[in-house]
């Protein structure tokens, strides 16, 4: 005659079996936490909201040993969210999570498995409705590996968040603020920008002209004139009424980023460079 199940092995199974859904941590500027699922989830409990959003995971790359390499995700932009991230945030270098837990009977989360544990590049398409980003360099099995791709270039960004862990660059002069005038719509001057040749390029910038903050970089800058020429130029003439805030930049190369150069660091900031330092630069930059 048929016997039910014991109860004890039906909450297991309901733990480890029962509706597994995705979590996605983005590390950005504010933790970005979503769940492939049609409502929002807490996890763990009473701990973070994970928002419920339409996401696609595709071409996910896997070792022999298990571990996953490459992935790419698809989140959906519909409301417009995910390219406003990509517009004012840099998604390179990034960290991305993704977790597998596990919803019992009433949608509660049980336990998680970690899946990937790697860093972003840029967003390679943004549309209507999603917005695609490839992430490499997930958790390896052992950790006596490296933590990012073996490349010439830094991950990270001069004066961003994750390029001073140890305290020695002097973040502080990587900023600066004022007031532009230059009559045009693709170049800023400043008298008070005092620094050599090259040293803003590849830098971020936030111009405020009217109660409207324009984001671009920094495409050139000329010391003998002071002048920043801009990658894009604006809708709007700069005047003596433009404001900006300005982010040193780096090409991530670390012949040009070391402290040694005009456009370096102020101090040795070596240990935080994210690169592999003794890969020479390319034949034009020598």
């Amino acid at each position: 005659m048929p016997r039910d199940l014991q109860a004890a092995v039906v909450t297991q199974m309901d733990a480890t079996q029962k509706r597994p859904v995705l979590l996605f941590e983005l590390g950005l500027s504010s933790t970005l936490r979503f769940v492939a699922y049609n409502t929002n989830l807490v996890f763990p409990t009473a701990g973070n909201t994970y928002t419920a959003k339409n996401i696609q995971v595709n071409n996910v790359i896997q070792a022999l040993e298990g571990q996953i390499g490459r992935v790419t995700v698809k989140f959906d932009n519909v409301s417009r969210d995910m390219a406003s991230y990509a517009h004012n945030e840099d998604f390179r270098g990034i960290n991305l999570t993704i977790k597998r837990v596990y919803l019992d009977a009433l949608g509660n989360a049980l336990n998680f498995n970690e899946l990937f544990n790697g860093y972003m590049e840029r967003p390679s398409e943004i549309t209507r409705h999603w917005l695609t980003v490839s992430a490499t360099s997930g958790k390896p099995l052992t950790k006596k590996a490296l933590t990012f791709p073996y490349q010439r270039m830094c991950p990270w960004i001069f004066g961003g968040s994750k390029c001073n862990t140890d305290g020695l660059a002097d973040l502080t002069s990587l900023t600066a603020t004022g007031t532009a005038d230059s009559g045009t719509t693709s170049t800023l001057v400043d008298n008070a920008l005092t620094q050599a040749d090259d040293y803003w390029n590849f830098g971020k910038m936030k111009i405020t002209k009217g109660g409207v903050v324009y984001r671009r970089k920094v495409k050139d800058f000329v010391a003998s004139s002071d002048t920043i020429t801009l990658d894009v130029g604006l809708p709007v003439t700069i005047d003596n009424t433009t404001t900006y805030e300005l982010f040193k930049g780096c090409d991530q190369v670390w012949e040009t980023c070391e402290s040694d150069n005009e456009w370096g660091p102020s101090a040795d900031n070596s240990l935080n460079f994210g690169g592999c330092i003794h890969i020479t630069a390319p034949l034009d930059r020598e």
